[in-house]
């Protein structure tokens, strides 16, 4: 088996690198996708409405901006998911049909991952394209700058990296730079 971690801040391609991995033949396990799982589980929504009031149990999005508005609550939050998404992380790698797996996830460095993966690819983009990609999605600036300052800065999730991709320019320039890593990847 073998088990590629791809992270970078909010914004800056991993999702789109991870796509191209999928399309050469890996398994791709959306760390996202597993959290909204979870979320929508009844111990996790029985914690935040316990916690942080009924209103943010049923909108991600309204939880989201509660959350990172006030990092003190965040911390309440992470303590108590972190967990539950390292199982679920685990689970869904027990269950992948490939043993060629790649975990998109953002926060792999903030919950101490690295151990994890065989290789660590970190995409990083310019801290501006970053916002504008988040913008894009719907978030305000304000927002989008304070889901960039909860995370790990780029350059030292690039440092702890077993690969840098930059990604300051086109999705082909990007999806060429993937498929150079991946054919390195399995020669």
């Amino acid at each position: 088996m073998i088990l590629i971690g791809i992270t970078g801040n909010a914004g800056s391609g991993k999702t789109t690198a991870a796509r191209v991995f999928e399309k050469h033949g890996f398994y791709v396990i959306d760390a996202d996708k597993v959290v909204h799982k979870l979320l929508e589980s009844q111990e996790v929504k029985d914690f935040i409405r316990w916690e942080f009031g009924v209103e943010y149990a049923e909108d991600r999005k309204k939880l989201s901006r509660l959350l990172f508005e006030n990092p003190h609550l965040m911390d309440i939050y992470e303590k108590f998911i972190r967990r539950k998404v390292i199982q679920a992380l685990e689970e869904e790698i027990k269950r992948a049909p490939s043993d060629m797996i790649v975990i998109d996830a953002a926060l792999i460095h903030e919950y101490g991952l690295e151990y994890m993966f065989d290789k660590l690819i970190t995409i990083v983009a310019d801290r501006e394209r970053m916002i504008e990609r988040l913008m894009k999605r719907g978030y305000s600036r304000e927002h989008a700058e304070k889901i960039l300052e909860r995370q790990i800065p780029q350059e030292e999730k690039a440092r702890r990296s077993d690969i840098v991709i930059e990604n300051n320019g086109t999705i082909e320039e990007l999806q060429k730079k993937v498929e150079q890593v991946i054919r390195q990847i399995l020669s």
